[in-house]
């Protein structure tokens, strides 16, 4: 009798994590690791998360303390790469349009994930 209970509880559990399934704060903080070319990622936090059809929309925010000196550094290296050159100034430009001269910068974004075969992963947009 004891096997049936814990064998019901385990199926009520399973079933309420399934619901419940969402991607984690560390995939997040994995989309911002490429900050880290340009600064440090500080005080992220999740502000919400809710299904949007097939996908789940995650909502957070975080400080970039953007360093100058890693900046130089990478513009240096970036000398004579005119698609890396473009890349750079794109990112900055959004960053500078989104902050201005802030240092650090308080971002508030979005991303949208998919649940695949292999876990949730970023759609790209």
């Amino acid at each position: 009798m004891k096997k049936v209970v814990y064998g019901v509880l385990l199926t009520f559990f399973l079933i309420l994590t399934g619901c419940e399934d969402k991607p984690s704060d560390e995939l997040v903080k994995k989309q911002l690791e490429s900050l880290s070319i340009i600064g440090e990622v500080k005080n992220y936090k999740r502000i919400n998360g809710y299904k949007d059809g097939n996908y789940y929309i995650v909502e957070y925010e975080y400080d970039l303390y953007i360093d100058k000196q890693k900046i130089k550094e990478l513009s240096n290296k970036m000398k004579g790469s005119f698609f890396s050159e473009i890349q750079l100034s794109a990112l900055l430009m959004g960053i500078v349009l989104q902050c201005g001269s802030q240092n650090p910068c308080h971002i508030k974004e979005k991303a949208k994930f998919v649940k695949g075969e292999k876990g949730w992963s970023v759609v790209e947009e």
